[in-house]
């Protein structure tokens, strides 16, 4: 009788761990399965945000690509709060337009996005 007990609690505990074994595998899956989702999306996001700067530089800077890229070089500079001296006789505007390689003509012709800072 003892003997019987002891093989049926032992295959209790074969199939207790199997089990254990089994739903932590698929604990595994579906955490491998959530990260390849989100790195899914988030590559689906910066291609639309690579769409999007591509069909706004269509739009506004049309074979301008280059000041559209030195634009967006000083617009990090200034949101990172980097040090600009401007000369006491010019506009603000023409300062960070020149340093974008942008002349004031055509500041005049930028999406809001870009003159905001009159």
């Amino acid at each position: 009788m003892k003997a019987e007990n002891e093989k049926v609690a032992a295959i209790d505990f074969a199939t207790a761990v199997e089990a254990q074994a089994d739903g932590a595998r698929r604990a595994e899956i579906k955490k491998a399965e959530g990260t390849r989702q989100a790195k899914i999306l988030e590559a689906q996001g910066e291609a639309q945000a690579i769409q999007l700067v591509n069909e706004a530089a269509d739009k506004y800077f049309v074979g301008n690509a280059q000041m559209l890229r030195k634009l967006e070089a000083v617009e990090r500079v200034l949101y990172q709060n980097a040090k600009i001296v401007v000369p006491a006789d010019t506009q603000l505007v023409n300062v960070i337009g020149d340093l974008g390689g942008v002349s004031p003509e055509a500041a005049d012709r930028l999406p809001a996005k870009f003159t905001a800072v009159k």
